[in-house]
């Protein structure tokens, strides 16, 4: 009984997908053939957003100030970066060398 169950379940799980997938593309297929598709953007009333453009105001009201990076942890960081990979290095090569 549970694999009959099982099977109408299964049967039905596939009719349902194909039913929803058959109207998708249908009523996409229905949007491309209506031009809706390729009628663009909207054509505004034609005036400009920006009507003039004044560097002295972006440069002193707009742009916040912020302070200048300090970059030393990151050069701390990858100089010591690189020491480590130049020891491993030399430690994996004298691993590999004889001892005499």
């Amino acid at each position: 009984m549970t694999l009959l169950k099982a099977i109408v379940g299964l049967c039905l799980g596939i009719a349902l997908f194909s039913a929803l997938q058959s109207v998708g593309v249908l009523s996409l297929q229905e949007y491309l053939k209506s031009g809706g598709a390729n009628s663009g953007l909207p054509i505004g009333n034609g005036t400009p957003l920006v009507t003039s453009f004044d560097k002295d105001t972006f440069k002193n009201g707009v742009l916040p100030k912020y302070a200048p990076i300090d970059t030393a942890e990151g050069q701390r960081l990858g100089v010591e970066s690189a020491a480590r990979r130049v020891d491993i290095q030399t430690r994996n090569a004298l691993s590999h060398v004889p001892r005499f």
